[in-house]
């Protein structure tokens, strides 16, 4: 029978795509037929809308992915699932009654479990400890069961394909694909009905997510309901049984996966048509900007050389874990090789700091804007502009506030930066705009090498386009980039050369002209054996 898709409150002023759906599925307004419902759900932030009147409806055993931009209020409405927030106008309903979170606790108990973006672990205590952590095993004296919370964490971690051996591990030893799983096996421990994951791809290798995959299909065959947020819209029309778009806080559309397309979605989530395809040709320069001799550090890389050109665009695609971030932070001087030569511009700079780096113009954005980028309690100003207060000071050191804020108001204008003033927290930004925030921190003076680590890593398809555009403008300025990142796409598309890694050593160099995805692939999943 047909299925009317729902349509947003604000269709008329976004003209968007709406899509006319069919299919087979059966439709009923019977209680028992969904295990969440969220009806009429408002939240306001001071200034922003982030959600407004939003209804839907989670069946269970099914995967509901959510989409949307950043900003358009998908971590908005998880949060108000899972007790973090609490919605202004609306009404919950879990298995047929009325539900009211005071606590991510209260949801817990009801049997919904979140895994954000940013695992939040406890680094320094054991993997058996954050598995159990607030929800211990104790006797009837209150003494923790230690045996029975192994023997239950061991067919947690089973299920998620983990070994129990990493059990008394800390956290902090495992790599960050791996914490995510723990943090899955968490979920399914606490008997999760509904289990929410918020772009659990983005920090996992290939086999990873492959991995995760597998563990949803599992969940599903149990009766558990997934609520999926990605950007990475080849993976949601792969797992899904329906896509629940969001745009400006408002609900533009509920798909079904086998009626819709790539570009359906995109324009769903934007009201527009998007190209991807941002290359253009460009110059390069004759010699090399920066050079990299055959550095290595113990295990974690190894005899690492590689050129880079003003004006040249350099991929460096590899699994987790292959040594590409901490290639670029030697480079960077955050750490120092053990051995090895980096050049700019000819000069040895082996050895030499972060300043010095600096005062060369040689930035790095980091992968992990949460931890390494951004301060988060600080104003978008001040995590603008903190790398260069030294260039927006007078000759008494004190900085000229007035030329701080026309600098920062002047980038938040050029690279469409959705805030409502720079005085706000840039922890209370989309995504998508704490990342062009960080960007911007290195685009305040020109760089002449820039190195993106993971530069559109939980981005919507929109920004991430943005972001492509401004790489290939800088390369055209005469900028060399350096973009590393776990987006095959990404990669191709930007890349004028391409070099692949596989644990901590090159394993192949491409040009743009002659490479292909399973070229890549075999040089970076050890398909060749080597």
């Amino acid at each position: 029978m047909s299925r009317k898709p729902v349509y947003s409150c604000r269709e008329a002023a976004f003209g968007a795509v709406y899509i006319s759906q069919t299919g087979n599925r059966k439709e009923s307004d019977g209680v028992n037929d969904y295990i969440l419902e969220m009806k009429n759900i408002t939240k306001v932030f001071p200034g922003v809308k982030a959600l407004d009147d939003v209804s839907l409806r989670v069946r269970p055993g099914t995967v509901h992915s959510l989409m949307g931009e950043n900003g358009a209020g998908k971590s908005t409405l998880m949060k108000i699932i899972a007790g973090a927030l609490k919605n202004d106008k609306g009404t919950l309903f879990f298995e047929g009654k009325e539900m009211h979170l005071h606590s991510p606790l209260d949801a817990v108990k009801q049997g919904i479990s979140i895994v954000y973006q940013e695992p939040n672990i406890f680094a320094d205590m054991s993997v058996l400890e954050n598995i159990f952590m607030g929800n211990e095993v104790v006797s009837r004296n209150k003494t923790i069961m230690w045996t029975k919370m192994y023997e239950e964490a061991k067919g947690a971690l089973k299920l998620v394909g983990l070994s129990e051996d990493i059990l008394h591990l800390t956290m902090s030893e495992l790599s960050i694909g791996n914490q995510q799983l723990v943090l899955i096996a968490r979920g399914i421990y606490k008997k999760c009905k509904i289990l929410i994951l918020d772009e659990p791809t983005s920090i996992l290798s290939h086999n990873e997510s492959e991995k995760l995959f597998d563990i949803i299909a599992d969940l599903k065959s149990r009766g558990v309901s997934i609520i999926y947020i990605s950007h990475r819209i080849p993976e949601i029309l792969r797992i899904s049984d329906d896509i629940i778009v969001l745009r400006d806080g408002c609900l533009t559309g509920t798909l079904i996966p086998e009626e819709v397309s790539e570009e359906t979605i995109i324009q769903a989530m934007s009201g527009r048509k998007i190209n991807m395809s941002v290359y253009e040709e460009h110059e390069q320069g004759e010699e090399p900007v920066l050079e990299v001799k055959d550095i290595s550090y113990d295990n974690v890389y190894q005899n690492i050389s590689f050129s880079v050109k003003p004006g040249q665009i350099l991929g460096m695609y590899g699994l987790v874990g292959a040594g590409r971030s901490e290639i670029a932070r030697a480079i960077f001087g955050e750490t120092n090789a053990k051995s090895g030569q980096i050049l700019f511009e000819g000069k040895d700079i082996t050895g030499e700091g972060i300043n010095q780096a600096i005062e060369k113009r040689i930035f790095y954005v980091p992968e992990d804007r949460g931890v390494q980028g951004l301060f988060d309690i600080h104003p978008v100003r001040d995590n603008m502009s903190v790398s260069f207060l030294d260039s927006l000071s007078n000759k008494f050191g004190v900085i000229d506030k007035k030329k701080e804020r026309k600098t920062v108001q002047d980038n938040i204008e050029k690279y469409s930066i959705k805030t409502p003033n720079q005085n706000v927290s840039v922890s209370s930004l989309s995504g998508g705009g704490q990342q062009k925030v960080l960007i911007c921190r290195w685009l305040l003076e020109e760089p002449k090498v820039l190195i993106l680590d993971e530069p559109t890593r939980g981005i919507d398809v929109m920004t991430k386009a943005e972001i492509h555009k401004y790489v290939i403008e800088l390369a055209k300025s005469g900028v060399a980039v350096i973009v590393i990142s776990s987006d095959l796409p990404e990669v191709m598309e930007l890349s004028d050369n391409i070099i692949t890694l596989y644990k901590g050593k090159i394993t192949a160099r491409f040009d743009r002209e002659n490479v292909t995805e399973e070229d890549i692939l075999k040089n970076t999943l050890n398909l060749n054996g080597e």
